[in-house]
């Protein structure tokens, strides 16, 4: 089952082959192969399993009521889904995730994750980590639906991608129209606020590198009313 791709993740990062093979033939895990854009799992389904994306790219959508999909996040090898609502009152899933490439996932399932948290404290240890990451995530999340205009939500990008490149000149692993999804915005308006922001020196790009000329002013955008 791809032993060492599971190795890699996060949920069993620091653990043995050895400790990792045993939970794995214990608890008899699924793994599943998924075709390009194949539905793993719809908003709504009860959420019994954690997934484990061994290879591949998934997408997490979420549709408005009038029926406008959204991409709200992008998913790869090591990434996990399921693990911030498995144990909560809801307990179902509050978005459809989609296969973005050739995908394949291990779906361990609830009386697993808990009898693997008994026995192992490393798995513990990894499966409270992922728990703070995602709270993370939607902290951060929040701040962006705070944001009112694209320039703010654009410059707050620029500023999170500062902060972990530890560079002005930032590479991205996203496509323009990648990011266009992720501001709600379609690419063409993206296109012509990174050119404005070019033309007034804020910024300079080629290719998928951006590299920010006036940070202080990128971080002055944030504060300003819409």
């Amino acid at each position: 089952m791809h032993l060492e791709r599971v190795c890699q993740s996060k949920l069993f990062k620091m653990m043995d082959q050895s400790e990792i093979k045993e939970i794995l033939d214990t608890f008899h895990i699924l793994k599943k192969d998924f075709e390009k854009d194949q539905v793993i799992v719809l908003e709504g389904d009860e959420c019994s399993f954690v997934g484990l994306i061994l290879s591949g790219m998934v997408e997490v959508k979420k549709s408005s009521v009038s029926g406008k999909e959204y991409t709200i996040t992008t998913l790869s090898q090591g990434d996990t889904f399921g693990e911030a609502v498995i144990f909560s009152s809801a307990n179902t899933f509050p978005a459809t995730i989609v296969s973005k490439t050739k995908t394949e996932v291990i779906f361990i399932p609830k009386h697993a994750i808990i009898e693997m948290c008994k026995k192992n404290e490393k798995f513990l240890h990894n499966f409270l980590n992922l728990l703070s990451d995602r709270i993370l995530l939607l902290n951060t999340k929040l701040k962006e639906n705070t944001l009112s205009t694209l320039r703010q939500k654009i410059c707050n990008f620029l500023i999170e991608e500062y902060k972990k490149q530890k560079t002005t000149k930032l590479k991205l692993n996203l496509t323009k129209q990648e990011l266009a999804k992720i501001f709600n915005v379609q690419r063409p308006s993206l296109s012509r606020e990174l050119i404005k922001m070019k033309e007034e020196g804020l910024i300079d790009f080629w290719g998928k590198e951006i590299w920010v000329k006036d940070l202080e002013k990128i971080e002055e955008y944030l504060y300003e009313d819409a």
